[in-house]
């Protein structure tokens, strides 16, 4: 199983948040953590440099293509767990991910001074 994982250099070139949403959109590329295909459930995992991670859980009937097209307006339910965390039931707003995000470039760019 191959995870996903941003270093350092990655979380730098997150300079504005269409970049940060940009990661959470990409959220199918993490890379599969937890996987129970009983239930149709699907959790990917992106680490980050600070040993914290994302989540985003899947469940395959939360497709959903208004009008028949072809865009899935759904999105998986996202969460942040801290090093060593647990993932914990319910999911957490994409502004929290992205403010998490934004809050360790500070941290970096402030260890760069």
């Amino acid at each position: 199983m191959m995870l996903l994982g941003l270093t350092g250099k990655d979380i730098l070139a997150l300079t504005n948040e269409s970049k940060r949403k940009a990661v959470l959109s990409d959220w199918r590329n993490w890379g599969i953590w937890h996987k129970a295909p009983e239930i149709g459930l699907f959790v990917y995992r992106l680490d980050l440099p600070d040993g914290s991670f994302f989540t985003a859980s899947w469940y395959e009937g939360d497709d959903f293509f208004p009008g028949g097209g072809t865009h899935n307006v759904n999105r998986p339910r996202y969460n942040l767990c801290d090093k060593g965390g647990k993932l914990k039931a319910g999911s957490k707003a994409e502004s929290l991910l992205t403010d998490k995000l934004k809050e360790l470039r500070k941290e970096l760019l402030s260890h760069e001074n």
